[in-house]
């Protein structure tokens, strides 16, 4: 299996197809200020993956990620017990298998269970959530056979932690088209990528981001509606910048806005109470390993 193609097929395994670069390990630090919104919001996050090679063919991973997550909310014309939902705790532990098909193309499965919570008490079942991945790349990007690389990337994601659990499809197209230029259309993310040089990297690029988080005891909004769940749900346009620490290691810097957010406090599938965000900003950096 040719790792170039082999990596990127673990990319789209990484986050449940919402990552674009497979880490092998990273650590991340987010933070939205709440200028602009009702509610200030930080996470920490770092991850590892371990891959195991089955065959020449074949690879099964092991991966572990782990977030600590913080609201501070300033809402006061509601009334609940805001230190309820002010500090969660989220890990991951990812299966992903690859296997190399005919005429350039890859097969990647993953199966990812998890749990994300206040931990105010043990764990219980309203903590675990499970999300599912299967996803076929069309791999073109040996510069000596072709003159402008590309990938296609086609799937179907699962995941318990959508308002409406259901698989849905995704689709990605990659196109080096330029020494120094590339894009990405598709979803759940796209950027236009500028080569500065070897080691340094700008692109303008809008994605996904968010979570959804169980609250243990749940929490009386206005003496009335009972929430258990948090949830929220983040597009964000902005510019990143990387830098080549060396062939394996990277730093990062992303600059973005939100273009649309959607935060609520949840009975099960009903909104509670949606705090207001319009147009805030969301800063991160971090630093990751790859192959």
């Amino acid at each position: 299996m040719r790792a170039p193609s082999f990596l990127f097929v673990m990319t789209c395994l990484c986050w449940g197809c919402f990552c674009q670069y497979l880490d092998l390990a990273k650590a991340e630090y987010s933070y939205l200020p709440g200028e602009n919104a009702n509610f200030e919001y930080q996470r920490q996050h770092v991850l590892f993956n371990v891959p195991f090679k089955v065959s020449e063919k074949a690879y099964f991973f092991v991966g572990l990620d782990y977030s600590a997550i913080q609201f501070k909310f300033h809402e006061d014309q509601d009334s609940y017990d805001k230190e309820e939902v002010e500090n969660f705790t989220s890990l991951d532990l990812a299966f992903s298998y690859i296997y190399e098909l005919k005429n350039d193309w890859y097969l990647g499965m993953k199966l990812a269970p998890s749990f994300t919570s206040n931990l105010e008490m043990k764990l219980e079942s309203g903590d675990f959530l499970l999300s599912g991945l299967v996803v076929f790349v069309k791999d073109k990007m040996d510069t000596e056979v072709v003159k402008k690389p590309h990938r296609i990337i086609a799937g179907m994601y699962y995941t318990t932690t959508s308002r409406f659990p259901a698989p849905f499809p995704f689709f990605s197209y990659y196109r080096k088209f330029h020494e120094r230029w590339s894009y990405t259309v598709g979803a759940p993310s796209s950027n236009l990528k500028y080569y500065l040089g070897e080691k340094n990297r700008f692109q303008l690029y809008a994605e996904g981001d968010g979570f959804n988080a169980h609250i243990q005891n749940g929490v009386l909004v206005n003496d009335a509606l009972f929430a258990d769940r948090i949830r929220m749900f983040l597009i964000l346009a902005g510019l990143r910048y990387e830098y080549s620490i060396s062939k394996h290691f990277e730093a990062y810097l992303n600059l973005t806005r939100t273009v649309f957010s959607d935060v609520q406090l949840r009975d099960g599938k009903d909104n509670v109470f949606v705090p207001n965000i319009d147009n805030a900003m969301l800063y991160r950096v971090g630093v990751r390993c790859k192959i």
